[in-house]
Parts: C-alpha cells; sequence; structure tokens
C-alpha cells in the first residue's frame, strides 16, 4: 500500500507511572513500539516520569507538545487522579468540560461492578475542550485525542487495554494524520506434526497463493508461520484475514491447531472441558512435564483425573499395574508397554482417554535397547488405540520436550478429529 510522499513527524512518548510502578511503564513502551513498526514508524522519544513530579510532567509535556510533533501520553489519569487533563489543559491552554459520553459509560461500568458513582469519581470524565473521548469498558476510565494544534492522545496507565485502546480508536486517527492510509495486523498459525521437508514444500505452496509476507520460526517440533496483512480499512484488513486463515486452514488442514497467542496445551485444555472429555497420564521419561500442562488451565479438575510419574520399572508394574512379562519380554521402553501404560491409566482413572510415554532421553547405557532419543507414544479410548515409535534428536530436556508436546498433540488430534462416540465411555 502507498503512503504520502512525505517524512513521518515526531513521535513522542510519555508514561506517568502511579507508585513508580516502571515495570508497567516499559511495558506500555514496548507494546506501543511494537504496534508502531508494523507501518515503518517509530518514536522520537520516550520518557517515563512518576507522578510526584508535578512540575517536571508539566515541562516535559510542553516541550513534547511544541513543532509538529505526534504525543501518546499514558498514565495520570484514575478516578482520583486528573494529572494528565489538568496538565494538557494548562499545556494548550483548554478548559475543562464535563463529556456526558464519558460519564454514561463510567456509570454503567460502575454499576456492573457494584460500585459507587459519585461526584468525586466523575470528576475523571472531564477533559479539554474540542477533545474526542476513547471509551474504556475496562475500568470507565476514559481516554481522549486532540488534533489541533497537534495530535495529542492521552489514555488510562492499563498496559493491554491501553494499548486496545490506542489500536482500535486512535491508531487510524494518528495514521490519517500521516498520511498513512491503510491498517496492518500481524498473524500468527501455529502449526505441529511437520517434518521440515514436509512443512517446506507446504509453505513454498503458501507463499505462491498468499498476498503478503510471510515468514516462520520453528522450536520442538512446532512451527509459528507469521504473516503481515494490511487492508485500506478495518472492514478490508479483516476480510484479507479471512482469506489467509482459509488459504492456511486448507495447506496445513492437519498440522494446524491455533492462531496468534495460542498454546498447544491450552488448546487441548480446552477442548477437553469443552467436550467434557476426561483424561489420565502416565509418564516415565517426561517426569509429569504433559500433567503439568494439562492443569494450567482453570478448573482443570473438569477433564483431567489422573496424572502418574511411573518412571521405574517397579512403579509401571506395581503402582500403575503393567504386567511384568511385557517389561521383562519387551522392556520398558517398547511399543507393548506404552500402550499398555496408556490403557491401565484410563482403565484406573475411569478416564475417557489415556495417553503415556515411555523413552530414552539420555545419556546412553549399555542396558539401553534403543538409541537415546527413542520414544513410544500410546492412546487409549473405549475404541481407538494407538501407539508409535519416534526419534528425537537433541539434549536430554530436548526430547523431553518434545515428547510432551508430540504427546499434546495427539489429544488435540483425537479430539478435534474423531466422533465422540470413539472417545467418550
Amino acid at each position: 500500500m502507498e503512503t504520502k510522499d512525505k517524512e513521518p513527524k515526531d513521535i513522542k512518548i510519555l508514561v506517568i507511572a502511579g507508585n513508580h510502578n516502571f515495570a508497567e511503564a516499559g511495558e506500555i513502551i514496548k507494546e506501543l513500539s511494537d504496534v508502531l513498526s508494523n507501518y515503518g514508524l517509530g518514536f522520537k522519544e520516550a520518557v517515563i516520569m512518576p507522578e510526584s513530579q508535578r512540575d517536571g510532567i508539566y515541562k516535559v509535556m510542553s516541550y513534547m507538545a511544541s513543532g509538529d510533533s505526534f504525543v501518546i501520553v499514558c498514565g495520570g489519569m484514575k478516578e482520583d487522579v486528573s494529572l494528565t487533563r489538568d496538565t494538557v489543559s494548562a499545556v494548550f491552554k483548554r478548559e475543562l468540560v464535563r463529556s456526558k459520553d464519558a460519564a454514561d459509560l463510567m456509570a454503567l461500568v460502575y454499576e456492573s461492578e457494584k460500585k459507587a458513582f459519585n461526584p468525586s469519581v466523575e470528576k475523571a470524565c472531564y477533559f479539554p475542550e474540542h477533545s474526542f473521548i476513547v471509551p474504556n469498558q475496562n475500568s470507565g476510565i476514559s481516554g481522549f485525542y486532540l488534533t489541533e494544534p497537534i495530535f495529542f492522545a492521552a489514555m488510562p496507565l492499563e498496559p493491554k487495554n491501553a494499548v486496545n485502546m490506542f489500536k482500535n480508536h486512535i491508531l487510524g486517527k494518528m495514521l490519517g494524520k500521516l498520511g498513512i492510509n491503510y491498517f496492518v495486523r500481524l498473524r500468527k498459525y501455529k502449526l505441529f506434526g511437520l517434518k521440515e521437508k514436509e512443512f517446506e514444500i507446504l509453505f513454498e505452496k503458501l507463499k505462491k497463493t498468499a498476498e503478503c509476507a510471510l515468514n516462520y520460526e520453528f522450536s520442538y517440533g512446532e512451527f509459528i508461520v507469521s504473516a503481515a496483512l494490511n487492508g485500506v480499512s478495518t472492514q478490508k484488513l479483516n476480510e484479507n484475514v479471512k482469506s489467509l486463515d482459509n488459504k492456511v486452514g486448507e495447506i496445513f488442514k492437519d498440522y494446524l491447531y491455533g492462531f496468534d497467542d495460542d498454546e498447544l496445551h491450552i488448546v487441548c485444555s480446552y477442548l477437553l472441558k469443552e467436550n467434557g472429555i476426561k483424561i489420565a497420564v502416565a509418564e516415565s521419561l517426561t517426569g509429569g512435564y504433559i500433567s503439568n500442562k494439562l492443569t494450567d488451565l482453570p478448573g482443570a479438575s473438569a477433564y483431567f483425573v489422573y496424572g502418574g510419574v511411573v518412571y521405574s520399572d517397579y512403579a509401571k508394574t506395581a503402582l500403575l499395574g503393567v504386567d511384568k512379562a511385557v517389561i521383562e519380554k519387551e522392556g520398558a521402553v517398547s511399543d507393548k508397554c506404552a500402550i499398555e501404560m496408556a490403557e491401565k491409566a484410563r482403565e484406573n482413572a475411569k478416564a475417557d482417554i489415556g495417553i503415556a510415554v515411555t523413552g530414552f532421553a539420555g545419556p546412553k547405557t549399555e542396558y539401553d535397547n534403543y538409541p537415546v532419543g527413542t520414544v513410544f507414544i500410546a492412546l487409549s479410548s473405549p475404541k481407538v488405540k494407538e501407539v508409535r515409535k519416534y526419534s528425537f534428536s537433541g539434549s536430554r530436556l530436548d526430547v523431553k520436550a518434545y515428547t510432551a508436546k508430540m504427546a499434546l498433540f495427539w489429544i488435540y488430534r483425537l479430539i478435534s478429529g474423531t466422533p465422540q462416540s470413539l472417545i467418550k465411555t
């Protein structure tokens, strides 16, 4: 997309940190920097100041507001703090006036949270004359922006929420003033289960049909494809995102498990919870890693019944119930031991799914019947029983991480692609 042929103006950021909360201030600056970088923009200056330095804030804001600058301010706006609004009023010599829209929204937010909405709180609904209000449905403390004499925007210091307020209500106006006539969105596609060569072939196929820049990264068997999409309007941008989603889904249909910030173990947990499927896990080499991940989601007790670390042969037989003859004949690292571990875990816990892992993470010993990195993963449900052998490379920790992610992907594939009648007891 084209932009007007002129140099971008100076963009400056001021973060006013209450109680010296500089961690939140740094987070805001990074997030805003990431948003601006999508358009090839950056800020000339970023300043963090505590609320207590009122005179200093006035001087910095006066300096930033000079010339043709674009100024973004976060902080100094709370129920009982009107520092930013007062300072802007003084810098631009504009009277503070009540915004009915901001007051109505604040009253609704307070009512939903059963908080008292009184005259002292309503002071947060006064803004410099000719301000455009930026609604805040999170805390009810609205932000605002001015377009003259310079572009000036202010929001409360609510890290993630402030960035969303900026992107949803301020960014478009700011880009228009800068002569940039398109919107940008970064989209990520999370893939698992592909070998590198397989991925490269499919990725090249995607690149031929996608009308945007594509990149990818790889970690423990997972490919993350990143795309920067744009559109002349938010509607067109959303259409372009949907179009690419469909293309990726078609090309990588058997391997795509999520988007953007999705994580494999959270996606699996949601699927288990939403479908009312109960799971039991028997782990050897991963030492509880899979169980730990499956219990990250609040309310995990609704789907997670049992997680057992059966590391030794004794634990596998005496505690889980694996037949000693299987281990004596086939070995603890074998397909038969793995599937029996999965079945015993499911049966003992009266779960719908049992999953088990056993293998050699290293280092090599004289008693190992397979090379280091050999892993067996098994899954058991009333009508589905499967076990596979894998060879993972890398360090001991690498093998454990690969194994855990592959086991989680098995769970995802089973629940997302198998009729419920074959899973639930």
